[in-house]
């Protein structure tokens, strides 16, 4: 039986010691502040919360335009945060029962890291002795080194708006600054984007940005090439003048490695170096997750989190980068890929979306949404990007099966489910036909 300790309880850090308790070893999770870390208490679980709100208040707009019925809804803004973080709570509550139930020792408090003496030091008091440790601590806002930044929100600060901002000022032009445009715009806010370069350049496809700021970003303003001079209380200035409005960081992450500064070897943004196997510099410690940077979702680090743990109970594996799905939360899911394998080089073709749950009321404005694909010579499909309502759902099952050798050829006895509004498979089909 292996003792093994693992910092951080978020989804790297929760899943590994649940596998690793399953196994019958000696595992002890440690965190310092709540489980489920900062996708369930910060990020992704609060976007996907006020996100249903903001879709709700658009869907009640379109049937108003479209004469189907009359009503004017009223948000109450902290109702809606005093019940996200009543609903974490309970989540918090009964993931908490799942993972003690594996037989993990949960430890809440701050830890140190005695690697001379293999110990992890909790409360600057109790100590436990490890065999293995597995660092999960995540990450957490990263703060521009600009005049006034500290003035500025982060996306932990959003539960604690009082109300919906009349203006708000997003910097950042990535995933985030899109989704919390998408919601404060839909709310009623007043947004404007400063992206220091382009906007959603992960995307690599101006088409795409294009629709996504005329479709689905109501009331909302990018700014492209800004710099940043000042933050105040009330506004940026910028290199072309002063914007007003509260502002909010969407600025990316920066890794929580300082507990382990001293101990392995850092990169120059501070993520903890790891070989492909999970390991430090340190034979003894592992890492995953947000805190050793790369692609950063909570899939992501689930799978980290579960190879480093796999490892240590003496497996040899790697993690898969070879193709990523992701997705930015917005009125239709953006769904794209990144990885190792993901290429443009090959036949593209594009397909309209179609009318179905999500999109049928928006046929007559012709708000449909679009699947594009990207398919190489040996008919193999290689990037995928798809605006609709269901392309959360579709993409991960289509890039298991392109990971399970199948090609465009190979879907035949492939059955969807009807109506729907995935156009990945269609479009699969669409390559059989005419290429």
């Amino acid at each position: 039986m292996t003792k093994i300790i693992i910092i951080g309880a978020g989804p790297a850090g929760r899943f590994s010691a649940m596998a690793a308790a399953e196994k019958g070893n000696d595992v002890t999770l440690i965190e310092n502040k709540h489980i489920g870390g900062k996708c369930l208490n910060q990020a992704c679980m609060v976007v996907c919360a006020l996100s249903d709100i903001s879709k709700h208040l658009l869907d009640v707009e379109n049937f108003n335009n479209l004469g189907v019925i009359e009503a004017t809804p009223k948000l109450n803004y902290s109702v809606a945060t005093s019940l996200v973080k009543e609903t974490q709570k309970k989540i918090r509550h009964v993931i908490t029962k799942e993972t003690t139930g594996t037989g993990v020792n949960y430890v809440h408090g701050t830890a140190e890291v005695d690697a001379q003496r293999k110990v992890v030091i909790v409360n600057e008091d109790d100590e436990y002795e490890y065999d293995k440790l597995l660092v999960c601590t995540g990450s957490s806002p990263y703060i521009p080194n600009i005049h006034g930044a500290d003035k500025a929100y982060t996306y932990k600060d959003t539960l604690k708006f009082k109300e919906v901002p009349e203006k708000l000022v997003i910097i950042g032009g990535g995933s985030t600054a899109a989704e919390y445009a998408g919601i404060y715009s839909s709310m009623g806010s007043q947004v404007e984007i400063l992206c220091r370069s382009q906007f959603l350049k992960m995307l690599n496809d101006p088409e795409a940005e294009e629709y996504i700021v005329r479709n689905l970003l109501k009331n909302t303003i990018i700014h492209e090439n800004v710099e940043i001079k000042e933050i105040t209380d009330t506004s940026v200035i910028t290199n072309f003048g002063e914007i007003k409005g509260t502002v909010l960081l969407a600025t990316g992450v920066t890794p929580n490695s300082e507990i382990v500064k001293d101990v392995v070897e850092l990169d120059e943004k501070g993520n903890i170096i790891v070989d492909q196997y999970m390991q430090t510099s340190n034979e003894d410690i592992y890492a995953a997750g947000d805190v050793i940077g790369g692609i950063l979702s909570t899939p992501v680090s689930r799978m980290e989190g579960m190879t480093a743990i796999k490892n240590i109970m003496g497996e040899q594996i790697t993690p898969d980068y070879s193709l990523i799905p992701l997705t930015i939360t917005l009125p239709y899911d953006v769904s794209y890929v990144l990885g190792n394998q993901v290429s443009d080089i090959g036949t593209s073709a594009k397909l309209p979306g179609a009318a179905g749950p999500g999109t049928f009321w928006h046929m007559l404005d012709g708000k449909l949404g679009y699947t594009k694909e990207v398919v190489n010579s040996d008919g193999e499909i290689t990037d995928i990007l798809a605006i609709t309502p269901s392309s959360n759902i579709a993409l991960p099952y289509m890039i298991k099966s392109i990971k399970d050798g199948n090609k465009i050829t190979d879907f035949d006895n492939f059955l969807e489910i009807h109506p729907s509004t995935d156009g990945i498979f269609k479009l699969a089909e669409y390559f059989k036909r005419y290429l």
